[in-house]
């Protein structure tokens, strides 16, 4: 495991050109409220960007991508951060493939009804394929 302030990591391991087969991405809450989002949104994009180029080229990998801001999560009917996270691939022209997505633990208790921001817990897995797949 790396401890470390992730942009300045990726770029140093692809100055090195280091390759993993699984990455796994859990930023701080980059989105407190809708007016950070937009600017939230660029920073998630740059980051599964970098992310993916530093799955292997040749065989593919896994990226385990999340989010713990609700604006990220629940804005297009919760389709936001997936898309942006879609958006990431293209830019790395890396092909993703959606696995599986999970929100918070069953011990996380939600309320949907009187307090739907408590959904903000968001984990997706991705296949990245190979370089020109």
């Amino acid at each position: 495991f790396v401890r470390e302030d992730i942009a300045a990591y990726m770029k140093s391991a692809m100055n090195e050109e280091e390759e993993f087969d699984v990455i796994v991405l859990d930023p701080p809450k980059l989105a407190p409220n809708l007016s950070t989002l937009d600017k939230a949104s660029r920073k998630y994009h740059a980051l599964n960007r970098d992310a993916m180029n530093l799955i292997n080229r040749e065989k593919g990998g896994l990226l385990l991508t999340c989010t713990c801001s609700a604006a990220m999560t629940q804005k297009d009917g919760g389709q936001y951060f997936l898309n942006t996270v879609n958006g990431a691939g293209l830019s790395a022209k890396r092909r993703v493939t959606l696995l599986r997505v999970n929100g918070a633990a069953p011990c996380h208790t939600q309320s949907p009804a009187s307090f739907p921001a408590g959904a903000y817990l968001t984990a997706a897995l991705f296949h990245v394929g190979p370089v020109g797949s």
